[in-house]
């Protein structure tokens, strides 16, 4: 069936080539009972900026020694306690080609910049990075420490130590009880047997929750946790977390009964309306939520596991979706214009067998750059040995020039510059780098903008748009198929021959992005051919 599926690109590679005529990273989670596999579904987009390059890559097991010293982007340090887990990772470019600078702190010293998601050896599969702003008030009465852990630094630790997520949780926060952090986020750590969600907004407080089967959230960028009984053991909250509320003048809880609204208590508000109020129609089947103040209440639609009788219950809030969630509902969710964008810089989808302990019960769909204009690739990460070399190129950044240019392949685009101490709009173009199209990232970013920016033919980007639309259906299918590729690595996994089973997972998913690569590529010559 993969040879179809690669068959399939190539023919619309060659129908095309007839044819010639923002920083807001958004999180989700689905519990098994709500999806239609009983998977257990989260993901999220990294969003930082427009063309900014992404890789990955597989860290090998003892990639980390024992009694090493890890030193991240901005100060913060931690001794590794055994040789690390090997895990899949995304990394910013500090490779050779940007002179091993790292585009974050500047800095050459040897380390591995927001690596954002992964999964390691042991099972253990993390999403970092979803920044989250607490009140003026909380952070003043608990600031983030300058050396504390930076949410990108997060996934590096947790996935070369923690051997279950427990592990990982308790480490995490045990890092928030010590060294502090250096931001606020809201973070997914989750195994076989629990799926553990993590917000903070001060440089020591936080809430530990182990989500319930039954709920389903999106998160943009806005505190998902709301009242929330601290005497449940599905809980884990810092000793002051009510009493720094307190100090700060902004508690909104019961004190006698051990609960507090995190939220109401330490979320500076619902800055990203949009992107709230476009997911809640989305899984609710409705267009009815808007972006207006007032138009519903959003106490509503954050998790809660205090029941209207004041008895601690499962995780619940006021989301119903229309059916069972699958994959394919998911990656919906991030084309939704508000969600998926150029600012995207990855997007994974991680689904979890509850209670799997086989080597393929962990899949993980990605997508680099726009998550809307893309294709969705699956890959088994505990199968995984590598990447399709397009995935690790590392180049030159973009450049922003006002001038238009005479060659390379550009597009037009506004960027915020400083004039005179002023933050000012300045039109221009994003020219890419020479090498751009040996990069899947690159050759993704090309067509986004490109159809997005530039003044392209609506037949020709309808046909693209659709073309990756049918692909991705193509994948889905190959992959969930009776016969398909899943079926076929489960087969070779049970016979115990685990050597071919990771070779075989590794070259079914590097040949799909390899040819989704080549897809990217001729779409963007034959716009600009166009």
């Amino acid at each position: 069936m993969k040879k179809n599926l690669i068959a399939f690109i190539a023919s619309l590679i060659a129908v095309i080539m007839t044819l010639s005529s923002a920083s807001a990273c958004t999180a989700f989670y689905a519990g098994s009972d709500m999806t239609a596999d009983g998977k257990t579904i989260f993901a999220r987009s990294e969003d930082l900026s427009n063309s900014y390059n992404k890789m990955q890559f597989v860290a090998e097991s003892g990639a980390h020694k024992a009694g090493e010293e890890y030193a991240g982007c901005y100060g913060f340090t931690y001794t590794f306690t055994h040789d690390s887990y090997g895990y899949t990772a995304f990394q910013d470019d500090n490779m050779a080609a940007v002179g091993n600078i790292c585009p974050d702190c500047g800095s050459d010293h040897l380390h591995t910049p927001y690596q954002a998601a992964g999964t390691n050896e042991m099972g253990v599969s993390m999403s970092a990075t979803e920044t989250l702003y607490g009140c003026s008030a909380v952070m003043d009465a608990d600031p983030f420490e300058d050396a504390g852990i930076e949410e990108a630094e997060i996934p590096t630790v947790i996935l070369s130590e923690a051997a279950t997520a427990k592990e990982g949780v308790d480490l995490l926060l045990k890092i928030y009880d010590e060294a502090g952090c250096n931001n606020g986020s809201g973070i997914f750590i989750a195994d076989k047997d629990e799926v553990w969600y993590i917000e903070n907004t001060t440089g020591h407080q936080y809430v530990a929750v182990k989500l319930s089967s039954t709920v389903v959230f999106p998160e943009p960028n806005m505190s998902a946790i709301g009242l929330i009984d601290l005497d449940d053991e599905n809980v884990i909250a810092s000793p002051k977390l009510i009493e720094v509320a307190k100090a700060a003048g902004t508690y909104v809880g019961d004190e006698a009964a051990n609960t507090i609204d995190f939220c109401a208590s330490y979320f500076q508000g619902q800055g990203q309306a949009s992107r709230m109020t476009q997911a809640l129609n989305y899984l609710n089947g409705v267009d009815t939520f808007t972006n207006d103040a007032g138009s519903y209440d959003a106490s509503a639609y954050v998790i809660s596991n205090v029941a209207a009788d004041g008895s601690i219950c499962a995780f619940y809030n006021a989301i119903v979706p229309t059916h069972k969630l699958t994959v394919a509902d998911v990656i919906g969710y991030y084309h939704l214009d508000t969600i998926g964008k150029t600012g995207n810089l990855e997007t994974h989808i991680f689904q979890l067998t509850p209670g799997g302990d086989k080597l393929y019960d962990v899949v993980e769909w990605v997508a680099v750059d726009d998550a809307a204009i893309n294709v969705f690739v699956p890959y088994l990460p505990m199968l995984t040995t590598g990447y399709d070399a397009s995935l690790q190129v590392s180049t030159l950044p973009a450049s922003f020039v006002t001038e238009e240019p005479t060659e390379g392949l550009y597009f037009p685009t506004t960027k915020n510059m400083r004039i005179d101490g002023q933050r000012v709009p300045v039109q221009g173009f994003m020219v890419l780098p020479e090498n751009w199209a040996d990069s899947f990232y690159w050759s993704v970013d090309a067509v986004s903008n490109l159809c997005m920016y530039a003044d392209v033919d609506e037949a020709l980007k309808a046909s693209v748009l659709g073309g990756l639309d049918d692909i991705q259906t193509q994948i889905y299918n190959d992959f969930y198929a009776e016969d398909g590729a899943l079926a076929g690595l489960k087969a070779i996994v049970d016979s115990g021959d685990i050597d071919t089973a990771k070779a075989t997972a590794t070259a079914y998913s590097a040949e799909i992005a390899a040819a989704v690569h080549d897809l990217m590529v001729t779409c963007a010559l034959t716009i600009i051919a166009e």
